[in-house]
């Protein structure tokens, strides 16, 4: 692969009647909730990877991921929440960066069987992508779903660019700033790792994660 593989340790479920946005669960399924709002590292996701000039600092309510190599294309840091991928689900963050920073989903560490999962990006000139990030099926390398496109709502220069998204049925659905920015076919879900990817030589920064989904 073409890439590196961080998976951090599963952590306990953090399930919260206080979230950022209204989850109307259907009848007679129950709702959760994952909420990470890094005001501390109670989860676990600071870490420091001296080789691969790679660090996650939480502070001042943020979780900030650096990745400082050019050896591989990208940084990925995940937690096994327990999501369950055969339910509609929704992913949100609000991320900023110096280049590509992106919400990872589906990850199971290319474990035997698993996947490196799918990432939902936006980088510092406003373009936002979807890639499959190989071992799901279709292949071992990166691969665009959704290519680079810009768009003027999409906030550059590093600022904030609030990400959602959502699964519903047998479809992906993806917004930025509230705006849908696709609609795809749903792609087979080998793990259920969620956190982040950053692309190489990117400083960048999430202000919270949230997933809210039926079991």
């Amino acid at each position: 692969m073409k890439k590196l593989l961080m998976l951090l340790g599963s952590v306990p479920f953090i399930f919260s009647s206080c979230v950022k946005r209204d989850f109307e669960p259907t009848i007679n399924i129950t709702p959760f909730t994952f909420v990470d709002e890094f005001d501390d590292n109670r989860n676990n996701w600071q870490f420091a990877d001296g080789p691969n000039l790679a660090y996650g600092i939480i502070s001042n309510g943020t979780f900030k991921v650096d990745y400082n190599d050019d050896l591989y294309e990208a940084y990925y840091v995940s937690k096994g929440i327990d999501l369950n991928v055969n339910s509609d689900f929704t992913l949100y963050s609000k991320i900023g960066s110096n280049k590509n920073m992106g919400i990872l989903f589906g990850y199971n560490g290319g474990a035997n069987g698993g996947g490196y999962g799918y990432s939902f990006t936006v980088d510092y000139n406003g373009y936002f992508a979807l890639y499959d990030e190989g071992g799901n099926g279709s292949g071992a390398g990166i691969t665009p779903i959704i290519p680079a496109t810009q768009y003027n709502f999409i906030n550059r220069n590093g600022n904030w660019n609030d990400l959602r998204l959502e699964k519903r049925a047998r479809r992906w659905i993806g917004y930025i700033n509230n705006i849908q920015v696709f609609n795809v076919e749903a792609r087979i879900m080998r793990g259920n790792g969620v956190g982040f990817v950053v692309e190489s030589r990117t400083q960048g920064e999430a202000d919270y994660l949230q997933a809210d989904w039926f079991r």
